[in-house]
């Protein structure tokens, strides 16, 4: 709903200068943006907080505690990533996604380790490739990070 005071007083558009210079400071805060990289200990602290999960599954107990121990143990560490990612945006001062070529060095290093996990739980029927798997997991993030810092970091 209109008042008044809004359509007694229009704004004249601006002139070539002002927009000039308004997109001037458009491109220079999307060039700011474009050079801001993830930093390395992020990569290191996700992959360090989901490799242990597979192994520390194994250790839950069956009925009657197993499922309160279960769940109990998922708010925690569903709080723990959530910290993590909180205080790398703190940090950072930006949500920076990365972009799909940016991403596809993890979808190379992730291909290798879901085969080999298929082959040795569904394949090989290993017990132990479930606990595995998540460590494989951290890891292959871990080296991501190491890739994405110093290689393929830079916002295409």
């Amino acid at each position: 709903m209109e008042t008044r005071e809004s359509s007694n007083t229009a704004q004249p558009p601006p002139t070539p200068a002002e927009a000039e210079a308004a997109l001037g400071d458009v491109e220079q805060a999307r060039a700011s943006i474009s050079d801001i990289r993830t930093p390395l200990w992020y990569f290191l602290a996700v992959g360090a907080w989901i490799a242990p999960v597979g192994p520390l599954m194994s250790l839950v107990p069956d009925l009657p505690l197993g499922p309160a121990i279960f769940l109990g143990g998922l708010a925690v560490w569903a709080a723990g990533l959530a910290g993590i990612v909180h205080l790398v945006v703190k940090r950072m001062r930006v949500l920076a996604w990365l972009t799909p070529r940016q991403m596809l060095p993890l979808a190379v290093i992730m291909l290798p380790v879901l085969v080999a996990y298929i082959v040795l739980e569904g394949v090989l029927d290993l017990s132990w490739a479930t606990n595995a798997l998540t460590v494989a997991v951290g890891v292959g993030i871990i080296v991501f990070g190491i890739h994405h810092r110093f290689r393929g970091g830079t916002a295409s």
